[in-house]
Formats: structure tokens, sequence, C-alpha cells
């Protein structure tokens, strides 16, 4: 499969581990099939909500592989590549497409910060190594470094990215990035704001790559449906419905960070679903425990996602 757009609803696919705190790859398969089963566009693995910074290498080809094999082609299947360098991230992009991966997704370099000169550079290096689409990916509260709208329109009129990835979380600066990038033929601006998917796609955007996707594929696909055929009073009620469901990223302790609280939440749901076995997640970040996981589930069957 040959990417020339990337459009519709393309959830960051979780990272299952078992209690043992090993990659549960049955788990795994499993959550890909739910994916599928509901109507996504797409799977994206290793990306933020997949805990990518936290993974070994192997647990990461893994995870690509296991994804790739499950799906079978009936998705594309993207692979997240963010890392500290250049050489790093043509590294792990090699890895990941020679486990499948049909397009990566790259957000700036952490741990230092880059100017948006240096960011064209690193982008054009990394088209130039790697044979597949690249998909941009700003969420400068995780890297720091930005990506700034004109550094996108200039990547995405010479060809070197094939859409982009907004987490960025200012609605002002989405509208920017479809503004300067609607002319150009098959560039597609995905939004990471799950709160705000009916707008995005009101705005020009092209889709969504929601987190808690994982939890409620369905209603996300219904919500691009929804959105794309003009019908936005009935995507306004659902997509309210889903800002609700977030109530699962906010049952953790206070020993708990937001990170893991959230990410924990959504396993947690997948849990009581049936998908996956655990809420576990990679340490140091910490896991909900059972009286927490039960509030979870409280909020799934009060919103009817869970009887």
């Amino acid at each position: 499969m040959t990417l020339t757009e990337l459009r519709g609803v393309i959830p960051p696919i979780v990272t299952p581990f078992d209690e043992a705190g090993e990659l549960d790859t049955a788990s795994l398969r499993r959550a890909t099939n739910y994916l599928i089963d509901n109507g996504v566009h797409g799977i994206f693995c290793l990306g933020s909500t997949g805990e990518c910074a936290a993974l070994t290498d192997v647990e990461r080809i893994t995870i690509v592989q296991t994804v790739v094999e499950e799906t079978a082609g009936r998705v594309p299947v993207l692979a997240g590549i963010t890392e500290t360098s250049t050489r790093r991230t043509i590294r792990l992009g090699q890895m990941v497409i020679e486990a499948g991966a049909q397009a990566v997704v790259v957000a700036p370099p952490f741990y230092h910060m880059n100017s948006q000169d240096e960011l064209l550079t690193y982008y054009r290096d990394l088209a130039a190594a790697l044979p597949v689409p690249i998909i941009a990916y700003n969420v400068p509260v995780l890297v720091k470094t930005p990506l700034e709208p004109a550094t996108v329109e200039i990547l995405a009129k010479e060809g070197t990215i094939l859409a982009l990835k907004d987490s960025g979380g200012n609605s002002n600066i989405l509208r920017d990035y479809i503004m300067r990038t609607k002319g150009i033929p098959g560039f597609t601006v995905l939004t990471g704001m799950e709160f705000l998917v009916d707008t995005a796609i009101q705005m020009g955007a092209h889709g969504s790559v929601p987190g808690i996707g994982n939890v409620a594929p369905a209603e996300y696909v219904e919500l691009y449906n929804l959105s794309c055929a003009g019908e936005y009073a009935k995507a306004r009620e659902l997509q309210e419905r889903l800002i609700k469901l977030f109530e699962i990223c906010y049952q953790g302790s206070p020993k708990l960070s937001g990170s893991a609280s959230a990410l924990s939440g959504f396993k947690s749901a997948m849990r009581w679903l049936g998908v996956i076995e655990t809420a576990k997640m990679a340490p140091p970040l910490g896991s909900l425990n059972a009286e927490e996981e039960e509030k979870v589930r409280q909020v799934l069957v009060d919103l009817g996602f869970l009887k």
C-alpha cells in the first residue's frame, strides 16, 4: 500500500503490558482488531499514547511487526520515530520501515531545542534517507520546539512531508496550518485535540488522531463522518459526550502524574471493555489501583459505554 493521502480517524494505539510489565502482544493484537472492526482509517504505533519514549528498541519493533501482521493490509500502519537527533531518527525509521510501517510520524527532536531552519534541514534529511512518507508532528509540550506554520508550509509545498498531526492545543495555529496548506494537492492536516474534532473538521482539517479513540473508536469514526457530512448539531452532541468520557483520565490519585492517570485510564477502560488485560504503564509512570479502576468503570457505565 502506497500512501498518497492521509485522512480519517487514526488512533495512536496503546502499548499493553502484562502483570509482570512485559509487552503483551496478545492484547495488542486484540486492540488492533478492535480499532479496525470499529472503522478506523489507520493505526499509529509508537505515539505518545503508546508510551513511545519509554520503550526499548526490541519493544518498538515488536509492536510495529505485531500491528502490521494483525492489520494484514486492511488499513495503513504508521510508526512514530521521534528521537533526539537526525542520525538516531533515521536509524529508528529504518527499523520500523523494515518491520512494515508504511509511513513515519516525526516530531522535532527532543532534549535540545532547535531553530526552525534546523527543523527544515532535519525533515529534509529524513525525507532523503527514508523511503516512506513523513508525517510531521507538532507537540511542543513534550519536545519543547514547536513546528511553526511557515515551516510546515515550506515542507508541505516542497513535498518533504505528506501530512501534519497537530497536538499543540492552539486552535489559532491549527487554522493557520490549514489555511497555509489547503491548496497543496494531497496534503492533509490531522488534529490530536480530541475535544475539538468537530470544530477542526469544520475549519478544514482532514481527520483526527485521538488517544481516547482507543476506547471509543466507533464514536470517533461517527464524529468524523458527521462532521464531514455537515451534520454539525449531531456532531456537536457526540463530541460533548466524548468530552465527558475524558473523566476516565482524572481518576488517579495525586501520587500519579497527569500522564500516568490519563494513559492508565485509557488502558483501564479498554480492560473493562475486554480489549486488553491490564492498565499497567511503563515505569517510572505509575498505574491506577483497583479502587481507581472501579471509578473508570463507573464512568463507562454512566455514559453508556459499558453495561
